[in-house]
């Protein structure tokens, strides 16, 4: 779930354990363990924190009729879409598998995997920045997250699935 309010986040390491080379990190769509809870029907699987940005890279998926909120990036987003389909509530356009997508900042969308998905909408996101969860009526703000919060909810998940937590550390950049 998305915060509400803010509070001081970091990514627990000390600046000369801070790793700046290139890594490699192997993901497992049919591993539970790895699938991180983050709303009614939708997980991610973390691949890259940026603690210089808040900026993060991970594996989004969805379950079929499920939906992210109405949210808004505050800087670019990649995205390349591997498994079933997905669309934004506010585009005619449909995401299958090989669509990658780029988006500006600062667009209202919301995520939605139709129902008649022939599987869970997996797709790969990269975002420089954090985004911003809005109200659909109203506008108004109602959660943030980032590379920071998204951090420190992958490592709440590693504990509780007994899964090591310095694992995320390789992650951070």
């Amino acid at each position: 779930m998305t915060i509400q309010n803010f509070k001081f986040f970091t990514d627990g390491l000390k600046p000369e354990h801070r790793l700046r080379h290139e890594y490699m990190t192997d993901t497992n769509f049919d591993d539970d363990r790895l699938w991180i809870p983050y709303d009614d029907g939708v997980w991610f699987q973390a691949c890259h924190f940026n603690v210089s940005t808040g900026g993060f890279a991970n594996i989004l998926k969805i379950l079929p009729g499920k939906k992210l909120d109405p949210h808004y990036h505050v800087s670019t987003v990649h995205g390349l879409t591997i498994r079933g389909k997905w669309r934004y509530i506010e585009h005619e356009w449909v995401a299958t598998p090989g669509s990658y997508i780029w988006e500006p900042p600062g667009e209202l969308h919301t995520l939605f995997v139709p129902e008649d998905s022939p599987e869970p909408m997996i797709a790969f996101f990269a975002l420089s920045g954090g985004l911003i969860y809005a109200d659909p009526e109203t506008g108004a703000f109602v959660g943030y997250d980032d590379g920071f919060t998204l951090l420190q909810l992958a490592r709440e998940h590693y504990q509780k699935v007994g899964l090591d937590p310095s694992l995320l550390d390789y992650m951070i950049r």
